[in-house]
């Protein structure tokens, strides 16, 4: 969907927000403190549940403020959430409670790229993991049911192994094969869309770093020529000691390697911060062009662009994003040059000028 009203409520020092008519990308401009970042938070709080900044609700919802609402509305849908001090929220669309942030997400599938992070490359297997498995959830349709089952034998196996020290393999066999079957299949899933996606990624790669040559390259997270069945049989002994579980698709990583095939080296080992920079946007482009061949849109946060990126970047992540139909939200310190971009490339916007959390439409 693409959004052209957008109300916020009691996010941050945003007290009440009401922005219409939105176009393609939208930019937010001020101060640091104003309250730009506050708009992508509400917005990424509407799409998936949570705030990219932190997980405690109370530190976003406003000061002595029960609770934030963010709605938005397109041509065809209008959604809306609010979220409690006490993590507990209300969810719906199109006047209907709903019960799951799913339901929300497929209606909204959205992505935040923050030019100043580098937690994709540099900070262990989740945040790629994670990344991994937002493409999946929007291009797979069996996947979420079968990560929602897979996490639910993962949860009482590790219950088990924490409760119990003197646990016996027939003890544990029910979640074994559970967890096994379901972790086959996403298995099974994730190598077939990582091959996918790997052809999407290589072509914005081109485009951002055409010097480098850099691979994707899945570990599954257990020995995939005897199964999954088999690591947690041959572990039983290491994962009563551990009291967890150590093998399955819960544990698996997207590996980024640059290099010849002969001699590969980990990309956060060898790239400057500026080419990891890059090889994060090539990543998320790549998985937005991925949903735009299926005929998905995307809305994208960008924050903060002129910050991080040189005059050329901007241009080409600007011109990339307005090619594959996403519609932007873009905070900037530096508006005049994020509006030459737009003019230059003929990019229908509109400007909004944030001043102590009250924003208003501006002369562009």
């Amino acid at each position: 969907m693409q959004i052209t009203r957008l109300n916020i409520e009691r996010v941050r020092n945003l007290k009440a927000v009401a922005l219409s008519e939105l176009q393609p990308f939208n930019i937010f401009y001020g101060a640091n403190g104003s309250g730009k970042t506050s708009v992508l938070e509400a917005i990424h709080l509407l799409a998936t549940g949570r705030s990219f900044r932190t997980h405690i609700p109370k530190h976003y919802i406003q000061y002595n403020a029960d609770d934030a609402l963010v709605f938005a509305q397109s041509a065809s849908e209008r959604i809306g959430m609010q979220k409690l001090a006490s993590g507990e929220q209300l969810i719906k669309v199109n006047g209907d409670t709903i019960a799951t942030q799913g339901q929300l997400a497929k209606l909204l599938p959205l992505q935040h790229i923050d030019p100043q992070s580098t937690d994709i490359i540099d900070h262990g297997a989740k945040p790629r993991r994670q990344l991994l498995d937002w493409l999946m959830f929007h291009v797979e349709p069996e996947f979420y049911f079968a990560w929602q089952y897979y996490s639910r034998a993962l949860k009482q196996r590790n219950s088990l192994l924490k409760s119990r020290r003197n646990l016996t393999l027939a003890d544990l066999e029910p979640w074994n094969k559970m967890l096994s079957d379901y972790g086959e299949i996403l298995h099974s899933q994730r190598v077939s869309i990582v091959e996918q996606w790997n052809h999407f990624f290589q072509e914005d790669l081109k485009q951002l770093l055409p010097d480098l040559e850099i691979l994707l390259e899945y570990n599954p997270g257990f020995h995939t020529e005897q199964g999954l069945l088999q690591d947690l049989v041959q572990q039983h002994q290491k994962d009563l000691e551990r009291r967890y579980t150590e093998y399955g698709p819960h544990r698996a990583d997207l590996r980024l390697k640059t290099g010849g095939d002969a001699l590969r080296s980990d990309a956060a080992d060898v790239l400057s911060r500026g080419q990891k920079k890059l090889l994060i946007m090539a990543l998320k482009l790549s998985q937005i062009a991925m949903l735009h061949a299926s005929n998905k849109e995307t809305v994208v946060l960008l924050d903060d662009l002129t910050a991080e990126l040189d005059v050329t970047a901007q241009q080409r992540l600007i011109e990339r994003l307005s090619q594959l139909g996403s519609q932007v939200f873009m905070t900037t310190l530096d508006h005049a040059s994020v509006l030459k971009h737009l003019h230059d490339l003929s990019i229908p916007f509109q400007l909004f000028h944030v001043v102590h959390g009250q924003v208003s439409l501006a002369a562009p």
